[in-house]
């Protein structure tokens, strides 16, 4: 009979405590964000969909050496010192947002963003590419064109100065015209040997 009454006391007890935790919220106004057009705060260090620096990567594969799923693929050639780019691609049916690509990029390009809606109709559209343009940027074009002047510059200055240098002077011959032959001369310098007896 004890325990009976005991367990009554317990129920008729969390119900009261649940209801006044109820109570003290039931004449609150409500907290509705209306999502996508608001959206909660995000932290500074969360974890969210990439994005790139372009201008800034260096092309050297650290970010997808170190990614444990193998999702980063790039794809990029080198105009002189410039890059022109074709794609850099993260597949987020992979990415499991580690973090780990970002800590051993040397140009500290690559960067976990705050966006995370994956809203998408096929799962082929989480391929993100994270190129903002292709090819060479218009600074780079300008750079490209400004190195190849340059060279193109001191090539024609070289080749103007090898055309303007002097020609260099002639070797006398080895004959009676300028003088006897090198090897005259050198015998009539040399003592007469004396008589053998």
């Amino acid at each position: 009979m004890v325990t009976y009454l005991r367990n009554v006391w317990s129920g008729l007890w969390t119900t009261i405590v649940g209801m006044s935790i109820t109570a003290r919220y039931l004449f609150r106004r409500p907290v509705t964000v209306q999502y996508p057009d608001e959206k909660l705060p995000i932290s500074d260090r969360y974890r969210g969909i990439h994005y790139l620096e372009q201008d800034k990567c260096i092309y050297c594969f650290q970010c997808a050496r170190a990614c444990p799923v193998d999702c980063i693929s790039m794809e990029a050639t080198r105009v002189g010192k410039e890059l022109d780019w074709k794609a850099f691609t993260i597949d987020y049916n992979k990415c499991i947002f580690c973090e780990l690509c970002v800590y051993p990029c040397p140009a500290d390009c690559i960067h976990m963003g705050k966006e995370f809606a994956f809203v998408v109709y096929d799962r082929r559209e989480l391929v993100l590419d994270l190129l903002s343009e292709k090819g060479l940027s218009p600074p780079a074009k300008e750079r490209h064109a400004k190195a190849e002047a340059e060279k193109k510059a001191k090539a024609a200055a070289a080749a103007a100065a090898k055309a303007a240098a002097p020609a260099p002077p002639k070797q006398a011959p080895d004959s009676k015209e300028g003088g006897p032959p090198a090897a005259e001369a050198e015998a009539s310098m040399k003592e007469p040997e004396p008589p053998k007896t």
